[in-house]
């Protein structure tokens, strides 16, 4: 799939895309006025309003959409940092999955703490039959377990566009489901008072 630069975050976007899925920016004129949706919002071509930067009152929205193939732990904190800088104000970022099987956590990546993250999932939560909840893969009722113990949903301080994360915090997709890698990321910013 090619993809082109968004020219305001530096985000990375499909080349279909008529706006950035991150900050909003118009990347260019649509073609057709079917592209453009209500209250202003800009579709993607060929697809529906996903990846779709919404603006309603003084709350902005996105949502993206991150394949989690070999990936239990998914960082997603630069996609995640590309909403932030393009709203540039103080306030919250609230992040959250809308899956069964899917949660989001803050952690330290890139040393092993991923590889660690597994084997305590295995560890506490075994890819075996024991469980009720019986369809999908073997084991997937565990999958149905994690959101109760890793929540879907994060909020994080942002200041001036800037996330307010630790030095080794990244945000990550927690996702131990091999039935469905494809999730979707729902952003809101919710502005601090003036």
């Amino acid at each position: 799939m090619s993809t082109q630069t968004c020219s305001h975050c530096g985000g990375e976007v499909p080349a279909s895309k008529i706006k950035c899925s991150f900050c909003g920016h118009i990347l260019h004129s649509p073609e057709r006025r079917e592209e453009l949706a209500g209250e202003g919002q800009v579709l993607e071509r060929g697809r529906s309003r996903r990846g779709v930067k919404v603006v309603h009152g003084s709350m902005s929205s996105a949502e993206l959409s991150v394949d989690t193939t070999g990936a239990r732990a998914l960082d997603v904190t630069d996609q995640v940092r590309a909403f932030a800088r393009g709203i540039d104000e103080n306030g919250l970022v609230h992040v959250f999955v809308p899956h069964a099987t899917a949660g989001l956590a803050l952690m330290e990546t890139g040393a092993g703490s991923e590889i660690d993250l597994d084997e305590v999932l295995d560890r506490v939560f075994p890819k075996d039959d024991r469980y009720r909840h019986g369809h999908g893969a073997r084991g997937h009722g565990r999958d149905h377990l994690i959101p109760v113990f890793i929540q879907p949903f994060l909020s994080i301080p942002c200041n001036e566009g800037n996330l307010v994360l630790g030095t080794w915090q990244r945000i990550v997709v927690v996702d131990p489901n091999e039935d469905n890698n494809e999730r979707r990321i729902h952003l809101s910013f919710i502005p601090g008072r003036r």
